[in-house]
């Protein structure tokens, strides 16, 4: 999985272990501070609230999973799910936004040519739009 932003570790692990951890820390004082029920976490109770949450990461995991596959199936079936191997190459920061975002190595001189040619015989122009006045 292509994660350059580490979206996956960031939104899926930390929001299921947020989940987790209010079934397992959720104490009474402080659930009757929120104006909650008496349904505390598993070290303050029963285990009930852990299960809760459990069953609410299941429920999620499964609800973007039908919603998303058919999405991320339909865009390979049409051929957007991916930017094209010399763009990638590129970079997308130089393709887009005509520069680089990150200063570790300068890309290949002849792909950033090569892509913006291909780019001008696709798009008719070369610019980034803003060769207009």
């Amino acid at each position: 999985i292509d994660d350059a932003v580490d979206a996956i570790p960031v939104h899926f692990f930390n929001g299921i272990w947020g989940c987790i951890a209010t079934g397992l820390f959720a104490a009474p004082r402080h659930l009757a501070a929120a104006g909650y029920g008496d349904v505390p976490g598993l070290f303050y109770g029963e285990g009930k609230l852990l299960a809760c949450e459990i069953y609410g990461v299941l429920f999620i995991i499964g609800w973007v999973s039908l919603v998303m596959i058919p999405f991320f199936l339909g865009l390979k079936m049409l051929g957007m799910f991916r930017v094209d191997p010399l763009e990638e190459q590129v970079g997308l920061d130089i393709s887009h936004h005509k520069g680089a975002a990150y200063d570790i190595s300068a890309p290949n001189q002849a792909a950033v040519d090569e892509l913006a040619e291909k780019r001008a015989t696709a798009h008719g122009k070369s610019g980034g739009g803003d060769d207009e006045a």
